[in-house]
Formats: structure tokens, sequence, C-alpha cells
């Protein structure tokens, strides 16, 4: 499992901050939120409980 990922993204002269956590196997989810100056801007959950079940499901789940 991959716990979560930050990075900052420079657009336009401004920063975003970019947070994409994994909600692990007993919450299946896949959370993206975006932030400028502290407040969310666009979130995304992308349920993957159907790739729990498979031989390379680890691999599957990482290339989310």
């Amino acid at each position: 499992m991959i716990t979560g990922f930050n990075t900052d993204v420079k657009y336009r002269g401004l920063v975003y901050h970019v947070q994409t956590e994994d909600k692990g196997r007993e919450n299946p989810l896949i959370e993206t939120l975006i932030y400028k100056g502290g407040e969310i801007l666009a979130s995304r959950r992308l349920p993957y409980s159907e790739l729990t079940r498979g031989p390379e499901s680890e691999a599957a789940i990482a290339r989310l």
C-alpha cells in the first residue's frame, strides 16, 4: 500500500498543493485533493475494490 503522495505544482504564477492518499484495503479508495492557500479547490475519489482480488493487485493499485 502506498499511503500518500504530496507535491506542489506551479501554474500561471500560483502554487497549488496536490495531496493523494490511499485509504487502505479496509476502505479501498484513492483520494486526491488540490489546495491553494489551505483551501480545498477540488477533490476526486477513485474506488478500487475490484482491483484487490487479482494476483497483481499491488501493482495495479500503484499505477492508479
